[in-house]
């Protein structure tokens, strides 16, 4: 299995990998990609500075964006297997078996998609949000993507929170990716007692950002080590058991502001 890391301010990275050493587990590859953006401010520094200075630039960027305070990260944290510190970057070296580095200037860059095809490995675990262009699922590689909420109950943006409101608990899925919005076979979910923590104090902004960052990714981590550690010897990570996903279901969007500030104040107020 490789990783597929968009370098800079992914937290979900960080805890693959740290949950992955504590298991002993190594992946085979990370493809770690440096990468500008998309938007006119992503273009306006390209064109001044070139691809390469503008995406290391973007993931400094996105790393100091991605800090918590430290007494909050301690407080969502606490008695959880490892901690995270968003906005460090992990040492790929010191934990796969081997690393590729790729500047891109946005995921459709046809660059990316050369390197996936000529790096030797054909199943990887996706590290990012967003959409992966749909060319990438006319290839001969498979794509393991692990979103935060139950699928097809939870499917879209702000998969936590969402997933908190209607379902009662925060809940994960791990599905083979394809060109649609969270809809992929289905491997595994599961589903999780809500946090309780005690000492809670910052802001509705401070707070979600805290929870993306601090507590979202353990959830899918730990979905990831189920599901590796069902694996037989030798079994193929791209040839695993599965369902496709119930017709139906609900597509949520990034919650606006207020609504996300009603919803943290009713969970953890």
């Amino acid at each position: 299995m490789a990783l597929l890391v968009f370098r800079g301010g992914c937290p979900v990275t960080e805890a693959y990998l740290a949950y992955l050493s504590l298991h002993e587990m190594r992946p085979a590859l990370i493809l770690a990609i440096d990468y500008v953006g998309d938007g006119p401010r992503s273009e306006r520094l390209r064109r001044l500075v070139g691809t390469g200075v503008a995406a290391r630039l973007q993931r400094i960027r996105r790393n100091r964006a991605a800090r918590v305070p430290a007494a909050l990260a301690e407080t969502l944290q606490r008695s959880l297997p490892v901690v995270l510190t968003p906005g460090r970057e992990p040492d790929y070296e010191a934990v796969a078996q081997r690393v590729l580095r790729l500047t891109v200037d946005n995921y459709a860059d046809p660059r990316l998609l050369k390197a996936m095809r000529d790096c030797g490995v054909r199943t990887f675990l996706y590290c990012s949000g967003g959409r992966v262009p749909a060319a990438y699922f006319k290839e001969d590689l498979s794509i393991l993507h692990i979103h935060p909420g139950v699928v097809p109950h939870v499917r879209g943006s702000d998969g936590l929170l969402w997933s908190m409101l209607a379902r009662g608990r925060p809940g994960c899925s791990c599905f083979y990716m394809d060109a649609g919005i969270d809809t992929g076979r289905l491997i595994a979910t599961a589903e999780y007692e809500p946090p309780r923590w005690s000492g809670l104090r910052a802001d509705a902004d401070g707070l979600y950002h805290a929870l993306l960052y601090c507590y979202d990714p353990h959830l899918r981590a730990a979905l990831l080590i189920s599901v590796l550690e069902r694996l037989a010897p030798g079994q193929d990570l791209a040839a695993l058991e599965t369902a496709a996903q119930p017709h139906g279901g609900g597509h949520y969007y990034t919650m606006h502001p207020e609504l996300r500030a009603r919803v943290l104040a009713r969970l953890f107020g």
